[in-house]
């Protein structure tokens, strides 16, 4: 009978973790896709609070992604897609789920296919039921630290693989 019961709620916590994935991955997937899309008021809505304050609120935060877009443009890089890999690590971290997110888009510069390989991060103060994010490629480990209040010290940003032509 132990040794049932022992098996139970390892199947449990198995079936639990790979939901909680299931659920950071799909809304990470609902991030990029606002991004390429240039849904920038649902990426402000997704943006984790410290850095939306930190940055003057929402509507800088909308203002900002669009002139980084409409640059962007006018230098003829163009988003195509976002895809969501598996996450690399979830923690928790004082009431709160943090995990590290790899992301590729694939964008389009004149003639030419790119994949840019970063990462988000991704955390929950509610047990994974939503999600706040933070796109990584603009910090390194230290300056993260400096806007984003409760993060785990077991958070570390893996080098950012760049720009590959596809």
């Amino acid at each position: 009978m132990k040794v049932f019961c022992i098996l139970l709620l390892s199947c449990l916590l198995s079936i639990s973790s790979v939901r909680g994935q299931g659920s950071i991955s799909e809304s990470a997937q609902e991030f990029v896709d606002a991004y390429v899309k240039s849904e920038f008021f649902k990426v402000a809505s997704m943006t984790h609070p410290d850095l939306v304050d930190m940055n003057g609120g929402e509507q800088f935060v909308i203002d900002d992604l669009k002139a980084e877009r409409i640059s962007s443009s006018a230098e003829g890089l163009i988003y195509n897609s976002a895809e969501v890999k598996e996450p690399l690590k979830i923690l928790q971290h004082n009431n709160e789920l943090q995990a590290i997110i790899p992301i590729e888009y694939t964008m389009q510069l004149i003639d030419k296919e790119y994949i840019n390989k970063t990462y988000l991060l991704a955390v929950s103060d509610d047990e994974g039921k939503t999600y706040k994010y933070v796109n990584l490629m603009q910090f390194d480990d230290a300056s993260l630290g400096e806007f984003i209040s409760n993060l785990s010290p077991e958070i570390t940003i893996p080098a950012d693989d760049g720009f590959i032509e596809k």
